[in-house]
C-alpha cells in the first residue's frame, strides 16, 4: 500500500478516504454500519475520519480481498487491544488461507490430470437423464 499523505491531517474527508484506500462510500458505509470503523460529523454534517478510523480502514483495505471481515473485525479487535496483536493475527488469518488456497490448486491440479486420463476432454459431454428413465 502505497504512504499515505493525511497522516499530517487532523481530519480525513470521505472523499480522500475512498481515494486513498480504494474504496467506495457505500463501502465506508457499511463499514461503519458494522461498527469496524467510526466516522464522526462536522458542523455541515459531512462525514470524516480521525487516525483511529484510518489506521482501521488501512487494516480493512488491505486485508477485505483475502480475509473475510467477521476476522477481519478479530484483527481489529486485536490491535486495538494490545499494538502488534493486530498484526500477529492477520498474519495466522493470511496464512491459513494460502495454506487452504494451495491445498485447492492441489485438489484441482489431481482432477485436471484425472480427466485427462479418462480422456473425456476428448468427447463433448453428456445429457443427464432424469432418474429413472432410460438412457438413449
Amino acid at each position: 500500500m502505497k504512504p499515505e499523505p493525511f497522516h499530517q491531517f487532523d481530519q480525513l474527508a470521505v472523499a480522500e478516504a475512498r481515494k486513498l484506500f480504494g474504496l467506495t462510500g457505500r463501502a465506508l458505509r457499511y463499514y461503519e454500519e458494522l461498527g469496524l470503523v467510526a466516522a464522526h460529523r462536522d458542523c455541515r454534517n459531512a462525514r470524516w475520519y480521525d487516525p483511529v478510523a484510518r489506521r482501521r480502514l488501512e487494516w480493512i483495505a488491505r486485508l477485505r480481498r483475502s480475509v473475510p471481515l467477521h476476522e477481519i473485525a478479530e484483527v481489529l479487535g486485536a490491535e486495538e487491544q494490545q499494538p502488534g496483536y493486530g498484526r500477529a493475527l492477520a498474519l495466522r488469518h493470511l496464512h491459513r488461507r494460502r495454506v487452504a488456497l494451495v491445498d485447492e490448486l492441489a485438489r484441482l491440479d489431481a482432477l485436471i490430470g484425472d480427466v485427462r486420463a479418462d480422456g473425456y476432454e476428448r468427447t463433448a459431454p453428456q445429457r443427464a437423464t432424469p432418474l429413472g428413465a432410460p438412457a438413449t
